[in-house]
């Protein structure tokens, strides 16, 4: 099934976005569509005519929210017109992974959407309230098939968030921490190359990408540490504590004794590893409504300092690890029912068409 997919977010410097990317491709592939095209976050398709003559070829596009789809953002009403484009090429258009919230022009493209698959409950009744339909499919990042073994775990890792003032203040907590006791660790990493049938025409955006980071990752090496600990100087130190690596950052996480994190996929990734963590609010509701879902409320703080503080109470429960292990299974299962749900619906409408 010729497969066009939207809102790559690889391209981001970011272990969870690449985990999502690498678990849509697994999930489509495993029911028999193939991804002939994958067009990056943010790329603006309405003036590529080639990409539009891709799309007019495609059997289904498939368009990866994760947290795009919220305060009628331009990349989110870019996403929400490529449905509109869709429907009018009677394309089917299948928005999954996504949160959904505080939209009003969006909320109006939503019915373009040939399907929708949100992460929480909270994105569900949201376009309830519109009178669009959703189903609730947990986060790509959950139906990760990760290694339990068990490994000796030490010392807290602080993480940030998307929220600058909140970022600043995880990094001045863990500055005044025990430096043996707790450490920050970024989950930035590189931009990967786009994949084979991609790399011809947005070999150069990512290249640019990718040439832009490791420049970063130089300036924090080589700027006076005085100067980096706010706004962009921050950004840029935050290379300093980033595992490159995606298998080295999970062990880094399985082997903490925890993480007090304002990221969703660093909540997911601590889920899917079994790892206790604290989380703050994000700039959506994406980690309460997560959290809701698993039933995992007691695990939002208020700021770094409240998580350090509750330190020695963070390890699991047996009651929550059961839970978790019970949420965990069930976003696997979803995840792949919602891949085969899209492939038979668009094969069903293919025949109906004959």
């Amino acid at each position: 099934m010729r497969t066009i997919v939207f809102n790559d977010t690889s391209i981001d410097d970011h272990h969870g976005c690449q985990l999502v990317m690498n678990q849509i491709s697994t999930l489509a592939t495993s029911v028999g569509m193939d991804i002939v095209v994958s067009c990056p976050l943010g790329y603006e398709w309405e003036s590529d005519e080639w990409l539009k003559a891709e799309v007019r070829k495609a059997e289904l596009c498939i368009v990866n929210g994760e947290g795009t789809m919220h305060d009628d953002a331009p990349n989110a009403m870019r996403l929400g017109h490529l449905a509109q484009f869709c429907a009018a090429e009677n394309i089917p258009c299948v928005l999954i992974n996504s949160v959904w919230q505080q939209n009003v022009e969006l909320n109006e493209l939503a019915p373009f959407f040939t399907a929708i698959y949100v992460r929480d409950p909270l994105s569900q009744a949201e376009l309830a309230r519109i009178g669009v339909s959703a189903q609730v499919v947990p986060d790509l990042t959950l139906s990760l098939e990760c290694d339990q073994e068990t490994l000796p775990r030490k010392g807290l890792i602080i993480n940030g968030s998307v929220i600058p003032h909140v970022l600043v203040d995880a990094w001045k907590e863990k500055n005044r921490a025990n430096r043996d006791a707790v450490s920050y660790m970024s989950i930035r990493t590189l931009p990967p190359y786009p994949t084979k049938r991609s790399r011809e025409h947005f070999a150069g955006l990512y290249s640019r990408k990718r040439r832009k980071m490791l420049r970063h990752i130089v300036a924090s090496y080589f700027r006076p540490y005085s100067k980096m600990v706010t706004g962009k100087g921050l950004s840029r130190l935050r290379w300093r504590h980033a595992v490159l690596s995606t298998e080295k950052f999970l062990q880094r996480i399985k082997g903490s004794e925890g993480v007090i994190t304002g990221r969703f996929h660093m909540v997911t990734l601590c889920i899917v590893t079994r790892t206790p963590f604290y989380a703050l609010r994000s700039n959506t509701f994406k980690i309460e409504g997560l959290l809701q879902e698993v039933g995992l409320t007691d695990r939002i703080c208020s700021s770094y300092a409240e998580g350090i503080s509750r330190k020695d109470k963070i390890q699991f429960s047996d009651a929550e690890l059961a839970t978790i292990s019970s949420y965990v299974g069930d976003a696997r299962r979803k995840s792949r029912s919602m891949f085969q749900e899209i492939h038979d619906a668009v094969s069903r409408r293919q025949a109906e068409s004959r």
